[in-house]
């Protein structure tokens, strides 16, 4: 998934979204808030999630089948 490399690897190898924002009914982008994460097989891949000055990010990926991942 993604760079095939985990998140916690960074931005020098895991695969990211930064500044992230949705359109609203009066067609406005609006950044994200209350951003929730969640990875259902944390051993083929996972994510973690921050905040800057810059907004919301998230890093992700993982290489999915391996030893530790069915």
């Amino acid at each position: 998934m993604g760079s095939g490399h985990f998140a916690n690897e960074g931005p020098s190898k895991a695969s990211y979204f930064k500044n992230m924002q949705v359109v609203n009914s009066d067609n406005k982008l609006i950044p994200l808030s209350n951003l929730k994460v969640y990875a259902t097989e944390p051993h083929c891949y996972n994510i973690i999630k921050g905040i800057n000055n810059e907004g919301n990010y998230f890093y992700y990926g993982g290489p999915g089948r391996n030893i530790k991942c069915p």
